[in-house]
């Protein structure tokens, strides 16, 4: 049986809205946006590469308070470079630093220890393995990390493939993207530990994501319809809904209240919503007062089969 979690509830005669534990900003994302936010107060140009966060209403509007985002330094005036919550390749630092540029490190904790864990095994002499996507910024920032290059598995056909080929060595170090979930690697370390003469593992998943996704889940479970708030961009919204999906089919991933569809609220009459660790509380509570606000009353006789909330990228 699954561990009960908190939960926020809200409810008109007509529908019950219920949110899963936590939702807002995580402590990671908190911190980068807040150091981000000292810098620009200070009195030169403030760079990124990429974005602090996977949340395009969070970067906009640091990008309208004067955060320049930029490929390269190039040309470009002296000033401080903001490295973003998921971290950047070692080189990258280095050499911004090389030109005369004042770093901030807004790093998460949780993902250099992730990097460090990387480092770990490959002083052992293993060649790391790293569960999780291989475009995904933090990703970049650990192979960065590493002297050697690391192998990248998201799915067991990937995993297979690489021992057919010969690119899965026989001692290996396993880590995980911090915002993978447990649940999803499962299969992929079963077989992994067949395959290989020695397997160490370091669970580098976060804490507040597996949190997050357990509360997710208990909800999911005892709801109509489950809604999760957030970024298409965002790795940790996107498992999320995965997740989410397989325990309740009717689930769907939307950015915010301009989401929702008159096809998910004229039937659910329990509506759950849980979020992506960098989707603003605000977002939230949008998306919260839009279903409260309904007058009608739920029918659910209209309810949409499963084909109609079959998981995509994004849909919302």
């Amino acid at each position: 049986m699954r561990a009960r979690h908190p939960v926020s509830r809200a409810e008109t005669p007509l529908r019950v809205v219920i949110l899963a534990g936590e939702v807002g900003f995580c402590f990671g994302v908190k911190r980068a946006i807040t150091m981000a936010e000292d810098a620009l107060v200070q009195d030169e140009p403030v760079y990124i590469h990429g974005d602090l966060v996977h949340n395009r209403h969070v970067t906009d509007d640091l990008e309208s308070r004067g955060l320049q985002k930029v490929r390269s330094l190039e040309g470009r005036p002296r000033g401080s470079v903001v490295v973003r919550a998921h971290g950047l390749p070692r080189t990258e630092v280095e050499e911004a630093k090389e030109a005369g540029y004042r770093i901030i490190d807004a790093t998460c904790p949780i993902v250099l220890r992730a990097q460090e864990a990387a480092q770990m095994m490959e002083a052992r002499g293993c060649q790391v393995v790293i569960i999780g996507d291989a475009h995904h910024a933090e990703i970049k920032g650990i192979i960065g990390a590493l002297r050697h290059p690391a192998l990248v598995i998201d799915t067991v056909e990937q995993l297979r493939n690489a021992k057919a080929t010969r690119a899965l060595r026989r001692k290996v170090g396993v880590i995980f993207q911090t915002t993978h979930a447990l649940e999803l690697c499962k299969d992929i370390v079963g077989e992994l530990v067949f395959m290989c003469k020695e397997v160490q593992i370091v669970n580098t998943i976060c804490r507040p994501v597996q949190n997050r996704q357990d509360a997710a889940l208990s909800v999911a479970e005892d709801v109509d319809l489950m809604l999760v708030v957030g970024s298409p961009t965002s790795a940790n919204t996107m498992e999320l809904t995965a997740l989410c999906h397989a325990h309740n089919p009717w689930t769907r991933h939307i950015e915010g209240a301009e989401g929702l569809r008159d096809e998910d609220l004229c039937w659910a009459h329990t509506i759950g919503i849980a979020s992506g660790l960098s989707t603003p509380v605000h977002l939230i509570d949008e998306v919260r007062s839009a279903i409260l606000a309904r007058t009608d009353e739920p029918d659910f006789s209209r309810r949409p089969p499963r084909e109609f909330y079959e998981l995509r990228r994004h849909d919302g």
